[in-house]
């Protein structure tokens, strides 16, 4: 019984000791080389870098703000009715998108370069 307790202790450690690795690897893998891209109606409005931190506008008929912080992009201010946008929060991995539905406006997160994500999808 003693001899099982062990081995239980030693299994769970190395889950976590690999949790811990793999988690720390994918950030390390995810939070450099990304740029943010804006579209409107499904075309490209424009693609930006997510290296500096600041707060931006786009020049079109809705009133839609956008901040960057950390390397990360979210909506910060939008004239839709239903601010679903402003509630995704910050999106900053390759794949991840944010879309205001009334607006049409979608900010999709892409590698730079055309490096290539290891992943099929973000959930």
């Amino acid at each position: 019984m003693l001899k099982s307790k062990k081995i239980d202790i030693l299994i769970i450690s190395l889950l976590f000791i690999c949790a811990v690795i793999l988690y720390f690897g994918l950030n390390l893998y995810n939070n450099h080389s990304a740029e943010a891209e804006i579209s409107i109606n499904g075309k490209v409005f424009k693609t930006i870098a997510l290296n500096e931190n600041k707060v931006f506008s786009i020049n079109t008929l809705q009133n839609i703000k956008f901040e960057i912080k950390d390397k990360k992009i979210r909506f910060i201010e939008s004239d839709c009715p239903d601010k679903v946008c402003i509630n995704t929060g910050f999106i900053g991995t390759v794949g991840q998108t944010a879309v205001c539905l009334p607006n049409n406006v979608s900010i999709k997160i892409i590698p730079i370069d055309g490096n290539k994500s290891n992943y099929d999808i973000v959930i």
